[in-house]
Protein backbone atom coordinates (compact mmCIF):
# COMPACT_ATOMS: atom_id res chain seq x y z
CA UNK A 1 0.00 0.00 0.00
CA UNK A 2 1.33 3.52 -0.86
CA UNK A 3 0.71 6.52 1.24
CA UNK A 4 1.40 9.97 1.01
CA UNK A 5 2.61 12.04 4.51
CA UNK A 6 -0.28 14.86 4.51
CA UNK A 7 1.37 15.76 7.97
CA UNK A 8 2.53 15.54 10.89
CA UNK A 9 3.70 16.16 14.40
CA UNK A 10 7.26 16.30 13.55
CA UNK A 11 8.83 16.30 9.92
CA UNK A 12 10.94 13.33 10.50
CA UNK A 13 10.48 10.58 12.72
CA UNK A 14 7.93 8.49 14.62
CA UNK A 15 5.01 10.66 15.62
CA UNK A 16 1.37 11.34 15.21
CA UNK A 17 0.82 11.33 11.20
CA UNK A 18 -1.81 11.36 8.34
CA UNK A 19 -0.91 9.71 5.87
CA UNK A 20 -3.48 9.66 2.15
CA UNK A 21 -3.78 6.12 0.57
CA UNK A 22 -2.58 6.38 -3.33
CA UNK A 23 -5.62 5.43 -5.33
CA UNK A 24 -8.39 5.44 -2.77
CA UNK A 25 -8.07 8.60 -1.61
CA UNK A 26 -8.69 6.83 1.76
CA UNK A 27 -6.85 8.19 5.32
CA UNK A 28 -4.53 6.47 7.78
CA UNK A 29 -3.87 8.01 10.82
CA UNK A 30 -0.87 7.14 13.17
CA UNK A 31 -0.85 7.71 16.45
CA UNK A 32 -0.52 6.46 20.15
CA UNK A 33 -2.58 3.46 21.02
CA UNK A 34 -5.48 4.30 23.49
CA UNK A 35 -5.28 1.39 26.20
CA UNK A 36 -8.51 -0.15 26.84
CA UNK A 37 -10.57 1.26 24.23
CA UNK A 38 -13.73 -0.78 25.03
CA UNK A 39 -13.70 1.18 28.03
CA UNK A 40 -13.73 4.78 26.00
CA UNK A 41 -16.98 6.42 26.90
CA UNK A 42 -19.44 6.93 23.71
CA UNK A 43 -17.45 4.00 21.45
CA UNK A 44 -18.31 0.66 20.33
CA UNK A 45 -14.67 -0.63 19.21
CA UNK A 46 -15.64 -4.12 17.13
CA UNK A 47 -12.84 -6.09 16.43
CA UNK A 48 -10.40 -5.72 14.06
CA UNK A 49 -10.41 -2.34 14.51
CA UNK A 50 -8.46 -0.21 16.93
CA UNK A 51 -8.25 3.23 18.49
CA UNK A 52 -5.65 5.68 18.16
CA UNK A 53 -5.20 9.16 19.81
CA UNK A 54 -3.48 12.18 18.16
CA UNK A 55 -3.21 15.92 18.69
CA UNK A 56 -6.36 18.18 17.36
CA UNK A 57 -2.91 19.88 16.36
CA UNK A 58 -2.28 17.41 13.03
CA UNK A 59 -6.52 17.86 11.44
CA UNK A 60 -5.97 21.66 12.28
CA UNK A 61 -2.67 22.30 10.61
CA UNK A 62 -3.95 20.10 7.54
CA UNK A 63 -6.92 22.16 6.96
CA UNK A 64 -5.24 25.67 7.81
CA UNK A 65 -2.91 24.21 4.99
CA UNK A 66 -4.71 22.46 2.86
CA UNK A 67 -8.32 22.71 2.35
CA UNK A 68 -8.98 26.40 3.61
CA UNK A 69 -8.00 28.88 1.17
Amino acid sequence: MAVTRLVGECEKGTCATLYRVEGSGDLLVQGYDVENAGAVVGTDIPVGESVVRIPAEIIERYAREHLVR
